[in-house]
């Protein structure tokens, strides 16, 4: 029985274990990829997680209930072949590095979109194609 329990645990995403390598700041926000852990969807697409953190705590009201949040982490799918990606889920949490309390989680599969070249998500799109040899 215990070795179950483990292995359950095991499998479950844990966003503060990994290895972050910063893509980008800006005067209120650090953002972070873990390039260490990109997944291969399918010949073109990737799967990759990137971090937020907020200098200061931020106030959200998803679904109608007001959230307070210092870091969230997303999980995004990337197609290297056109540089769009969606949001799959996300994922907020109390405290910078993904710590402290989980505070809103969401599933979310937004629709594919292509970023402006000067923000740190064409860094994304980027790195998780580069990394993983596209």
């Amino acid at each position: 029985m215990g070795r179950c329990c483990g292995l359950v645990l095991a499998l479950i995403p844990q966003p503060g274990i990994a290895d972050w390598h910063q893509i980008d700041h800006t005067e209120h926000m650090v953002i972070y990829l873990d390039v260490d852990n990109i997944s291969h969807i399918d010949s073109t697409k990737r799967g990759v997680r990137n971090l937020v953190d907020f200098f200061i705590p931020q106030v959200a009201q998803p679904n109608g209930h007001q959230i307070t949040f210092q870091s969230f982490v997303r999980e995004i799918e990337v197609d290297c072949d056109t540089h769009q990606q969606k949001t799959l889920s996300i994922i907020f949490f109390e405290r910078i590095n993904a710590s402290g309390r989980e505070v809103f989680r969401a599933e979310i599969n937004a629709a594919w979109r292509i970023n402006p070249s000067t923000t740190g998500n064409t860094s994304l799109v980027n790195l998780a194609c580069i990394s993983s040899g596209v």
